[in-house]
């Protein structure tokens, strides 16, 4: 303890007795709470409507306006009246739709709104039944700020609701003054649906007439109908006919199965396949043969590069004969499937013969296996022809015999009965169309008779309503307010629905709000600035006896900490007394802001006095790392996720949520857990510092050794 008081003394000394080093010490304290001041108040009312007032739009409206009802409608210059009364935007009202436009790409502007020439005209649409949306043109620079496009989109958004209220203040007050126009000129509202009723009345009783004659017509369609259903009884007696023909007709198909009843598709596939197989089997005999009385490396070449090829056409034409022989088997050719079973055995031997040649075979074992497989390839080759010959001769002449039988029926066929199909088919096509057509014109008078008894009804309705509209209370209730006060009416519909709003822990200023980022921002600068500028070792002197490392540590913090604890001081009394933020707890203000430098003195100075250099580095890391992603300007929730994860570790989050404490109001013990969490870091840091001294020191040599080498550095 002894040395640690002896080291404070010594540093107290030396910085009281040079002038350039209270200068420096002074200038610790005082420039980083500028940095906090300057900046709360460069922040101190960026949103009001003095502020936001400076910022240009232009606006012009080209709006050529639309007469309805004998009125005439200018949305436009309303819109424009009502924004030169609005101060929350500089609002600029231009004549020249291009000269905006350019100021907003030269950057005079920051946006731009439009209104076009035809936007009365869209308003007012729902009255013709074309409902067309208005729009209005808004360009906005982004270039020029990044939150200036964010201050006038919101006055864009207030803008749209703005002129959606007024569009239904307008039509209410048109509505009002066409309903002063016409009780000026006597028209009463009562009466007029009175006679509406009546005339809708009369119009019900013509429909009814409507449907006597419709249900007329009906009738006489349904006499049609019925001759008709006589024709088709006489038209039935032909069916006897129809009968002879589907027996003939029937004598026809049992002499077309004569003989034969395979498909002669499956013939013609089985041809095709015999001629490919012959096709394929003379190929592969002259490729053995030239195997035979060829070389070693003919050999080779054969197996590395075409035998699995013809093992795989081999097994191909099986699967193919194997097929063929049972589709013949089942229509009853047993001597053609037999062959072609015969045909599939002599192919899987081939198959299998290919397969058991092999490079290590002597020269007369590859002979005596390939002889082998010629033999068995003609023998193959042989079934083929047998195969085509029995085709040709047993079910070709088969296929003949029974289409000569279905020729000859079939002429009968058509010569009994070609004259008879034709005159009873030209009476039944006219039958059909006299029947489609009364069909046809008993749909058309069912829905006419539908749509005038619809008619009918909904007239009746009508009237029945406005009967009891014309005497209706409500309506003299709404006749009344119309005549007493238009303006109040209107008033009332385009805004039917008022927001009260409470505001919790209400902050004056935008400034105020903005204090605790800024200010403990400027204690951390100044921690920061005050490890670089005063040195963590001390010089061994005759004073300092058996100094052990936690004298030298707390000896040396003891400056830091005096430095620290006057930036918070200093920073909290300006905000304060200079600033003048709000702040409903004062005294807690400036205890958190002296913890703040305590702290944040330590962790810079354990960072430094462990690391050196390195320390340095890290300081300005943590203040990157806490400036991006403390929640100081935006919520952490809308921060990168990486943020979110740190976010808990940052100190200035506890700093900044005890000050806004003390500004807004206290909620139960959040000030003292932001305390105690700053306490633990302050232990933390202690620790690290004391740990990773003599771990680093080597590392720390070696730095300043390549530093000193450089002669550039400091």
């Amino acid at each position: 303890m002894k040395n640690i008081l002896n080291i404070m003394k010594h540093d107290l000394r030396k910085i009281t007795g040079s002038v350039v080093a209270i200068i420096t010490v002074m200038g610790l304290c005082i420039v980083p709470c500028l940095y906090a001041w300057f900046n709360i108040f460069s922040n101190w009312s960026p949103y009001e409507s003095d502020a936001t007032g400076r910022i240009a739009v232009a606006v012009v409206s080209c709006d050529k306006g639309v007469t309805a009802a004998g009125l005439t409608i200018n949305v436009g210059d309303k819109i424009t009246e009502a924004l030169e009364a609005n101060r929350a935007i500089g609002w600029h009202i231009l004549s020249d739709e291009k000269e905006a436009i350019e100021g907003v790409y030269a950057g005079d502007y920051y946006a731009a709104l439009i209104i076009p020439e035809n936007f009365s005209a869209d308003v007012m649409s729902f009255a013709n039944g074309d409902l067309t949306n208005p729009t209005i043109k808004y360009y906005e620079n982004e270039k020029k700020n990044a939150i200036a496009p964010k201050i006038t989109g919101k006055a864009k958004t207030a803008l749209q609701e703005q002129i959606d209220s007024m569009f239904v203040e307008t039509l209410a007050s048109y509505v009002s003054d066409a309903s002063s126009v016409a009780r000026s000129t006597g028209t009463d509202p009562a009466e007029m649906l009175s006679d509406l009723s009546v005339k809708i009345e009369d119009l019900s009783g013509d429909i009814n007439s409507c449907i006597v004659l419709s249900d007329s017509a009906a009738g006489l369609t349904a006499s049609a109908g019925s001759l008709l259903d006589v024709s088709d009884n006489f038209i039935g007696s032909a069916g006897d006919v129809l009968s002879a023909n589907d027996r003939l007709l029937a004598e026809a198909e049992k002499q077309l199965g004569t003989g034969i009843s395979i498909d002669t598709e499956a013939v013609k596939e089985a041809k095709e396949y015999i001629g490919s197989s012959s096709a394929a089997f003379k190929d592969f005999r002259k490729v053995i043969t030239d195997l035979i009385s060829g070389s070693d490396i003919l050999y080779r070449r054969f197996l590395d590069r075409d035998r699995d090829r013809w093992v795989s056409r081999f097994d191909e034409m099986k699967k193919d004969a194997d097929s063929h022989s049972k589709i013949f088997r089942d229509e009853g050719f047993t001597a053609t499937a037999d062959k072609f079973d015969e045909l599939s055995a002599v192919l899987e031997g081939i198959s299998g013969e290919l397969k058991a040649l092999n490079k290590g075979m002597s020269k007369a074992e590859r002979r005596k296996a390939l002889e082998k497989i010629t033999a068995d390839t003609d023998k193959a080759a042989a079934l083929s022809d047998e195969i085509m010959i029995m085709i040709r001769d047993d079910i070709d002449a088969n296929l003949e015999e029974a289409l000569e039988h279905s020729r000859n029926s079939l002429s009968q066929y058509r010569t009994a009965m070609n004259g008879a199909n034709r005159d009873l088919a030209k009476l039944s096509s006219t039958m059909g169309d006299y029947g489609k057509s009364l069909d046809t014109l008993k749909s058309s008078i069912d829905r006419t008779t539908t749509t005038l008894r619809s008619l009918r009804d909904g007239a009746d309705s009508v009237a029945g309503l406005l009967t009891n509209a014309s005497g209706n209370e409500l309506l003299q209730r709404l006749n009344r307010l119309t005549a007493n006060d238009e303006a109040a009416l209107a008033g009332y519909l385009a805004d039917p629905v008022k927001m009260e709003t409470r505001v919790i822990w209400p902050v004056e200023t935008y400034g105020s709000a903005m204090a605790p980022f800024y200010t403990v921002l400027a204690q951390w600068v100044g921690a920061l600035l005050t490890a670089v500028l005063i040195k963590v070792k001390v010089k061994k002197r005759d004073d300092l006896q058996n100094l052990r490392l936690t004298e030298w540590y707390f000896g040396r913090y003891g400056l830091y900490l005096m430095v620290g604890v006057a930036q918070g001081l200093i920073v909290s009394l300006g905000d304060l007394l200079y600033v003048r933020i709000q702040c409903l707890d004062p005294i807690r203000f400036v205890l958190i802001s002296v913890i703040n430098g305590i702290v944040f003195t330590m962790i810079n100075y354990a960072l430094v006095f462990a690391l050196d250099n390195i320390g340095l580095g890290a300081g300005v890391i943590i203040l990157v790392l806490q400036v991006a992603g403390s929640g100081g300007t935006y919520p952490v929730e809308v921060l990168p996720e990486p943020f979110k994860v740190i976010y808990p570790l940052m100190p200035f989050r506890y700093s900044m949520d005890a000050m806004r404490e003390c500004i807004c109001g206290m909620y139960e013990d959040t000030y003292l857990k932001c305390v105690g969490t700053l306490m633990l870091f302050f232990v933390f840091a202690i620790a690290f510092g004391l740990a990773l001294y003599h771990p680093a020191r080597r590392l720390n040599e070696m730095i300043a050794e390549s530093k000193a080498k450089s002669e550039i550095m400091l």
